[in-house]
């Protein structure tokens, strides 16, 4: 019994569909069955118009219906019988029988598209009529292929759930890149084509000086003619190969841009606690690691494998030409090295797949190392030996394991060649004993010769850049896992006005817990922080002060209770127009080791440069001095990493960061630790600054100095995540509680 393409349906819902096709409304079908694979398979979802019998095209996708059933085969047939009605005949893309034939009254209509996974095709795009081609004029060979195709999903489910995800894969790497690709897959098979048509060119020359002695003019011409080609033939290997060289380059840094520029995006889009989780940690590494290579090899296995499959077409027909079988033979060598391959390919993935941890754990202990942070307490308290002996531990531990596979490599790889090179030798006897009883011709004999050693080397290309292929698409599976990691929900979410704060920020009985750890970093927190008023947030280290910050600015949601600006939701304005309207300095600052000015002018990327207020914002953070005073001025790069920077002090990294809250003039200002790394006066001096500045804004400062916050217009005291006080300075000194305790520890 014939399987079909049909949706499961009670005949009045035919009906029902029948009578929209008919007022002209397209219906969409789902496809059961495999009937029409691999044109259409279950789970499509079919558009089906209205079409008149004389508009129908030989070839055209029906639907028409039996036994209560819709089915969408392809019409082979059609004509007109005796009575003058229609009458049309169809088959499936997968079938060996017609169905049977069927009137006009029972056809519903044709498909003019259909969707797969989301992507709609329509039946006049270039693949259907390929398709439809293929379908109509090599049914046999089509079905036959379709049929094999089927099997071998469901004998070797591993083999075609790597096919399938290596060309999904491609097919993403390659996106925007596909006119680029095909130039580089068409010299791949004529850089395969070239070194068959030059051995075929050797052999007719052999021949014909093993036949004639160029006596007459022609004899000469042919000879200098056969010369010719074969030069010609020999110089188009070379010229192929540099222009391949120069288009591989070019698909190569297109591909390369767009890897990094996802990369990049991913990194940048992800959220805060990713880069606290270590099993997303694993991820990232694996997916920067394998990013720099992974998608040219694959690349280039997947050239290597179209070179290999031409040049195979072509010494399948010089094999049989000569003894067919000779190129059993010839499989029958390669046929175990291929294996080991893939049993090879297999190990290294689970290998390096479990040594991703140890990986990232030497990477740190040799930043540790050779990085300048740690060089001076490393020489103060002398303990690289630490580190050196950890580096080497887990050093030893990866370089035991690859050896071992190493040691399984070679030494299966050793017994592979010997096998393929008995076999190999075994064809080349043959081969001279048909020589010498005469059987065949000397210029044949070289034909052999040449044919069988490039024979060999093309079928180990293509089982090497099958596994190649699947190798590389092995690990960077791991690089399109990582990009499918969910993305920070900045949310741009469209306000119904503009964003403007008039009463206040209010924290409603906020909690949150990171999700690393079980303990609350803030418990029922309650805080209302009015507009234009400058509250502070007090307490040791560890007390919940900057995850506070992280809430407001929307980088993590609370566990529990609300952030409301007036009387809204932060959620419903969205973080991506808070971040817009907020400015700060975090505890832990980044130092970006490019100019100075830039450094500054980061604080509003994406607006037009404005020199005057960059070093107005240089001016009050108290660095507009120092940097005046460098060769370059605000061009002098930072940093110690590059060649003619200058390096700053960490006060004056402090200063740069504050001076990038200052540049973007917003109208909420967070200022984390602003002093912690600043010397007493140039504390002072920021004081008197944030005072200025704080007239106009809406300021939350949090610092453990006291001498900081005592102008802010209330405080609020920090203990392990919960707010112990709160009041002016005057009021909680006349407390005589915990923030008179640490005012009094602090000032001695």
């Amino acid at each position: 019994m014939q399987k079909t393409n049909h949706i499961d349906t009670e005949i009045s819902a035919i009906e029902f569909a029948e009578i929209l096709i008919e007022n002209e409304q397209s219906v969409s079908i789902e496809m059961k069955g495999i009937s029409m694979f691999p044109t259409l398979r279950e789970g499509d979802i079919g558009s089906v118009v209205k079409c008149r019998p004389e508009e129908l095209k030989l070839g055209d996708i029906v639907v028409w219906k039996r036994n209560n059933l819709l089915l969408a085969h392809r019409l082979i047939k059609k004509g007109i019988d005796e009575s003058g009605n229609w009458v049309f005949c169809t088959i499936g893309d997968n079938n060996f029988k017609k169905d049977v034939k069927f009137s006009e009254k029972e056809l519903v209509g044709k498909l003019s598209s259909f969707s797969r996974n989301g992507v709609e095709q329509t039946m006049d795009s270039l693949k259907m009529k390929y398709r439809r081609f293929l379908s109509m004029k090599c049914h046999s060979i089509s079905v036959f292929y379709s049929h094999f195709r089927l099997r071998l999903r469901r004998l070797f489910p591993f083999i075609y759930q790597h096919f399938h995800s290596i060309r999904n894969n491609l097919r993403t790497l390659l996106h925007g890149q596909e006119k680029l690709f095909r130039k580089n897959a068409l010299i791949a098979v004529l850089t395969g084509w070239v070194p068959l048509a030059m051995i075929v060119s050797i052999k007719f020359l052999i021949d014909f000086i093993s036949r004639s002695s160029l006596e007459t003019t022609e004899q000469k011409y042919l000879f200098f003619g056969l010369l010719s080609v074969t030069a010609i033939f020999f110089m188009a290997g070379g010229v192929l190969t540099q222009i391949g060289n120069y288009f591989s380059e070019k698909i190569s840094q297109n591909i390369s841009r767009n890897v990094y520029a996802e990369l990049h995006q991913k990194h940048i889009r992800l959220h805060l606690t990713d880069f606290e989780n270590s099993d997303t940690q694993d991820k990232m590494h694996r997916a920067v690691q394998e990013a720099s290579y992974r998608p040219m090899r694959m690349l280039n296995s997947a050239l290597g494998l179209i070179r290999a499959i031409s040049s195979g077409l072509i010494l399948l027909v010089l094999f049989v030409s000569i003894r067919w079988y000779l190129l059993l033979i010839l499989l029958v060598a390669v046929l175990p090295e291929a294996i080991f391959r893939m049993l090879y390919v297999r190990r290294l993935y689970r290998m390096k797949e479990a040594q991703i941890p140890l990986e990232r754990e030497k990477y740190y202990y040799n930043r540790v190392l050779t990085a300048f942070t740690f060089a001076k307490e490393m020489r103060l308290f002398n303990f690289s030996n630490y580190f050196i002996r950890r580096f080497n531990q887990k050093q030893d531990e990866l370089f035991a394991e690859k050896l071992a596979l190493t040691k399984f490599e070679t030494r299966n790889s050793i017994l592979t060649q010997v096998i393929g090179v008995l076999i190999v030798f075994t064809a080349i006897g043959i081969v001279a004993y048909l020589s010498m009883v005469g059987a065949m011709s000397i210029g044949t004999v070289v034909l052999f010769f040449f044919a069988f050693r490039l024979g060999y080397r093309v079928i180990n290309e293509f089982f090497r850049s099958t596994a190649g292929l699947i190798e590389d698409n092995t690990f960077l599976e791991d690089y399109f896992s990582f990009l499918q990691l969910p993305d920070t929900k900045t949310d741009k979410i469209d306000f119904p006005q503009p964003f403007q704060l008039n009463e206040g920020i209010r924290f409603e009985n906020v909690s949150f817990a990171y999700e690393s750890s079980e303990r609350m970093a803030l418990k029922n927190i309650n805080i209302h922080i009015p507009k234009g008023k400058t509250v502070a947030l007090v307490g040791e280290n560890g007390a919940g002060k900057t995850t506070l910050i992280k809430l407001l600015c929307g980088f993590y949601k609370p566990t529990a209770g609300k952030i409301m600006l007036d009387q809204v939701d932060i959620a419903s304005i969205g973080m991506e127009n808070i971040l817009k309207n907020l400015t700060a300095v975090f505890q832990d600052f980044a130092l970006y080791q490019v100019a100075a000015g830039d450094n500054i002018m980061l604080g509003d990327y994406g607006k037009s440069r404005d020199l005057e207020r960059m070093k107005q914002a240089a001016q009050i953070a108290g660095i507009d001095e120092a940097l005046s005073k460098m060769p370059k001025g605000y061009a002098s790069r930072l940093g110690y990493l590059f060649k003619d920077s200058e390096e700053l002090s960490i006060g004056q990294w402090q200063k740069m960061a504050i001076a990038r809250a200052f540049y973007r003039d917003a109208p909420l200002l967070i200022m984390d630790e602003p002093s912690s790394a600043l010397d007493p006066n140039s504390e002072r001096q920021i004081v008197s600054t944030l005072k200025k500045l704080a007239e106009n804004k809406t300021t939350l400062i949090v610092s453990h100095r006291l001498s900081t916050v005592q102008w802010a217009d209330h405080i609020y005291l920090f203990n392990e995540g919960e707010i112990a006080e709160e009041g002016t300075h005057d009021e909680l000194m006349a407390l005589k509680g915990k923030y008179f305790s640490l005012f009094q520890t602090i000032n001695g």
